[in-house]
């Protein structure tokens, strides 16, 4: 089975143990803007099952306070992607993951913005599985002080397509 992968990455990580977020503490920002884009494609043909995955992945983490965690992740195409004659068991992935973790909890805003969109297609034909989805997460310790949080997704849906995100 062969295998495809097309993706865009992005990662902050604060591991130093400083202080917590206190009153007057400024902390620090962690943010990622990250884009896997084509104006035509991927175009997929297949005779042999395959495997291929469009992914784009922004990463925050931070063990100890920090101000701000945003993310701005797109998995986008103009036209495609664009998948002809799959063969039985071939998978296209087309994704976008968005994590913001706080370890301390001392976190004021953790935002994400993701998309995984095509403006035409994506355009399948063929008995594989397409999936499309834009996945967002936020989390933070249980602390009383912990801030906004705020989720948004949008997938373009064709084929067996998911969609997670919502506010909290």
């Amino acid at each position: 089975m062969g295998a495809l992968l097309i993706s865009g990455t992005g990662g902050a990580d604060a591991a130093d143990p400083g202080p917590g977020l206190v009153a007057g503490a400024n902390g620090g920002s962690q943010s990622n803007r990250c884009d896997t884009s084509s104006a035509i494609g991927p175009v997929t043909v297949a005779a042999s099952p395959t495997e291929i995955s469009n992914e784009t992945d922004c990463v925050n983490y931070a063990e100890s306070g920090v101000a701000e965690q945003k993310n701005r992740c797109r998995t986008h195409s103009v036209i495609g992607p664009i998948t002809i004659a799959l063969a039985p068991g071939s998978e296209v992935d087309n994704r976008t993951n968005c994590v913001n973790i706080s370890k301390s909890g001392h976190v004021r805003k953790q935002t994400n913005d993701c998309d995984s969109t095509s403006v035409v297609g994506p355009i399948t034909i063929g008995p594989g599985e397409v999936k499309n989805g834009a996945n967002c997460v936020n989390v933070a310790s249980s602390e009383p002080e912990n801030g906004k949080q705020k989720k948004s997704a949008d997938g373009a849906k064709s084929g067996k397509s998911g969609s997670q995100g919502g506010r909290q």
